[in-house]
Order: structure tokens, then sequence, then C-alpha cells
């Protein structure tokens, strides 16, 4: 992928712009296994007290993305020549260059869009799978395939738990009759 920043190069001679139209940065278009892997590692390397800062994690990230995934550009020397793309030219041209803060911001947007999935997403793969269990890991529920004896009855309810107030009082008088009166508690 091919990125335009204005040119960060030193003027020529007469303060004028070496590449007035800008300069071209290609960027690769898949990192490889090993710079996926070191832009990892890096990120686990940002925390020094165990809670890393999410700000310094996407700092790191910017960072590589531009040190690993730049493969070639457009950029000269103040005699014309072409800068090559090492790690110390990119730092020296790029990011550690205040001049040059504004292209290199736009250089490490495109490259977070090409390569923020292949950096992240092994991450995110390997905390998923590394959480711990719940505490009712095996199933609970009886087998479908064992013989479930039947449930057993339940004894009769004792005739205490019955609310009283709702209870008529029924007595039974010398001649044989019975009356009934409201027992009032």
């Amino acid at each position: 992928m091919d990125v335009t920043i204005a040119c960060p190069c030193p003027p020529k001679a007469d303060g004028g712009s070496r590449h007035p139209d800008g300069d071209t940065v290609t960027l690769r278009d898949v990192l490889p296994f090993r710079s996926a892997t070191t832009i990892r590692k890096a990120i686990g390397m940002v925390s020094e007290d165990g809670n890393p800062d999410p700000a310094e994690i996407l700092a790191v990230m910017t960072e590589w993305y531009c040190l690993l995934g730049i493969e070639a550009w457009t950029l000269t020397d103040a005699h014309g020549k072409p800068v090559p793309v090492t790690r110390a030219t990119i730092r020296d041209s790029l990011l550690e260059s205040e001049s040059a803060q504004e292209q290199a911001s736009v250089i490490a947007d495109a490259a977070d869009g090409l390569y923020m999935a292949a950096v992240l997403l092994p991450l995110l793969a390997r905390a998923s799978s590394s959480s711990p269990p719940t505490p009712t890991a095996p199933s609970t529920s009886a087998p479908k395939d064992s013989q479930a004896s039947p449930p057993k009855r339940s004894k009769p309810s004792s005739i205490t738990s019955i609310p009283t107030a709702a209870i008529a009082t029924t007595t039974r008088s010398r001649a044989g009759a019975s009356s009934t009166s409201p027992n009032v508690t």
C-alpha cells in the first residue's frame, strides 16, 4: 500500500522542497510472522507493574507498525541521494523528527488499518482461551440414559400448619347433636 506524505526531506540548497508533490511510503501489504510476533512481544513488555497503560500500548503498536511495516519510500538526504529504509533511518526521518510527526501519523494510521487484526487477534484469542474455568465445568444434570427412580410421595401435611383463623370449633352437646361456633383468635 502506498501512502503519500508531505516531503520531510531536507530542502534543496535554494530552500525549495525536494518533492513538492510529496513523498511516497510503501507499506507491506501483510506483516510477516516474525514482524507481527515482534509487535505482540513489544506490547507484552510495555507494562512494568502488571497494569499496562492502554495509551502506551497503542503508541508502541504505532511505532512498531512503522518500523516493521515500511518497505520502501522516496525520501532523500541533503544531497538528493535516496535514504535506505532501516529501523534507524525510519526513526531519524519520521519517528523522532519534530518536523515529520504529522507524516509519521499519516503512515501510522494507514499501517494500523493494515496490521491491527494480524497483531491483536492472536492476543485476544489467547486471552479468551486462558480465562479461568467456570465453577461447575462438568454437567450437573442426570445422564439421559440413566434409570431414574420415581419420585417419592411426600408425607401428608400436618394439621398444625393450617391457619387457625379460618377454622370453626365443633362441640358436641350432651344430647348427641353438635353445634358450630366460629373460632376467634
